[in-house]
């Protein structure tokens, strides 16, 4: 499964379970967007544009004034790659204020200097080597807008405007690659069957077989 495979399947199950909520025989999903730093300055708190309202590349928008971040703000930690990576489950930070400013919802991270690796992910985006966020939340109102005539001939899917949110989570993350999608990677790769490793060819062989046969012509008829 490459990767515009796992888009076009992420895609689906995503408008899928939104279609699901819609009708009220699904739960809200939660759903995985990309955000950028805005500035990385020393022992300062980094401030990162977690969401805008700008179209991604499916068309789909989310409106700034909609997000609730009540229930965020209550515990709002900052994780690495979503917590799934399995050598850091703990914060690596915290975020103690999330505010919407020019069409842009923007979040401060105090990151944790006892933790070496916290530090480490900090020095990174401030030497521009990281650069993204991945945000998850949860959809709660939305609308769905069609794609025009043009559009839908080129086998476009409809885009999503999204009016009303609960922001989830904030992790930093090298690539805003969406953890349901490396999930069903991982899961579809761990299914192929063991690919046995082919045999490396032995450089004397060869020389080894022309000296068997010179040994035998030489011992004649008999092996004498």
């Amino acid at each position: 499964m490459d990767i515009l495979e796992l888009e076009k399947w992420q895609r689906d199950t995503d408008l899928e379970d939104l279609e699901g909520f819609r009708h009220g025989t699904r739960a809200a999903p939660t759903l995985y967007r990309a955000g950028l730093v805005k500035a990385a300055v020393g022992d300062a708190p980094t401030v990162f544009v977690a969401s805008d309202e700008e179209p991604d590349r499916h068309g789909d928008t989310i409106a700034v004034d909609g997000w609730d971040t009540k229930a965020y703000q209550a515990n709002p930690v900052f994780l690495w790659f979503h917590g799934m990576d399995e050598g850091h489950l703990l914060p690596i930070g915290r975020v103690p204020k999330v505010w919407a400013e020019a069409k842009q919802l923007l979040a401060a991270v105090e990151w944790d200097k006892a933790d070496p690796f916290a530090a480490e992910v900090q020095g990174k985006y401030q030497r521009g080597f990281l650069k993204a966020v991945s945000v998850g939340f949860r959809p709660l109102e939305f609308e769905e807008i069609k794609p025009d005539g043009d559009k839908r001939a080129k086998g476009m899917m409809p885009s999503i405007r999204f009016l009303l949110q609960e922001l989830l989570e904030i992790s930093a993350v090298p690539v805003p690659a969406n953890p349901r999608a490396l999930q069903k990677a991982y899961f579809y790769r761990a299914r192929l069957p063991a690919i046995p490793p082919e045999p490396i060819p032995d450089p004397l062989a060869p020389i080894a077989k022309a000296a068997r046969e010179v040994n035998e012509a030489l011992r004649g008829p008999g092996g004498k």
